[in-house]
């Protein structure tokens, strides 16, 4: 299913996907549809916009219930729009846990960025930590006492990027590939080589307005 930014994924105290799945009303400004730019970078065989059923919802109501988030297999940030996976059964929920334990979920995202590469393809190892005083927000660390302004441990992941191209403005649409993910993953490792997700207001200019530019669009399974 496709959730659009700004909409959390999972209950709580605001009104969030899940909500809207199961009855709940969203604001009436709220667009589902996927931007049609998209459709030519979606990694799903056999994809047609498509809407959730009811008759699909019970059943996931009565497989999973809502204490397991309806089989919901991974969560993206309120402000970023994409491909929300859920499980039929409790068999591919739990391989997928399985899987996506050990690296093998490889998640695909469309990202625009205002820079043009040098590169056509890299890769950003940059060590992450979640910030010490703001709960929102997580930190790149590039020497070690960089790690005195985080907390708890330091994560290690690697974003993949291949640029797909750049347009007269100098905005450039990146396919960006993680594996496991670190919260904010994508957004930390784009901003700390100083190209920031167009429209992150989190790690990006003050100025900046407008949704997040980043989009997930699809996964692949590597066993």
């Amino acid at each position: 299913m496709w959730k659009p930014s700004t909409l959390p994924t999972t209950f709580g105290k605001e009104l969030c996907f899940l909500d809207i799945l199961l009855g709940k009303k969203p604001d009436q400004n709220t667009d589902f549809s996927i931007p049609s730019f998209l459709l030519p970078y979606i990694d799903l065989p056999n994809f047609k916009p498509c809407s959730f059923k009811q008759a699909s919802i019970q059943h996931q109501l009565s497989v999973f219930g809502n204490n397991e988030e309806l089989g919901l297999l991974n969560r993206l940030d309120n402000e970023t729009a994409g491909f929300l996976y859920f499980a039929k059964t409790k068999e591919a929920f739990e391989r997928y846990r399985h899987l996506q334990n050990e690296g093998k979920i490889h998640k695909r995202y469309i990202a625009q960025v205002q820079w043009t590469p040098k590169e056509s393809a890299f890769e950003i190892t940059m060590p992450i930590m979640h910030h010490k005083h703001k709960e929102d927000r997580m930190i790149f660390i590039r020497n070690p006492k960089d790690e005195l302004k985080g907390r708890s441990k330091v994560h290690n992941p690697s974003t993949i990027v291949k640029v797909l191209h750049t347009d007269k403005t100098g905005i450039t649409t990146l396919l960006v590939g993680i594996y496991k993910g670190v919260r904010h993953q994508i957004r930390v490792h784009l901003a700390g080589i100083g190209y920031p997700v167009i429209g992150d207001t989190l790690y990006g200019k003050d100025t900046d307005t407008g949704n997040l530019r980043l989009w997930s669009v699809g996964f692949q399974i590597y066993e």
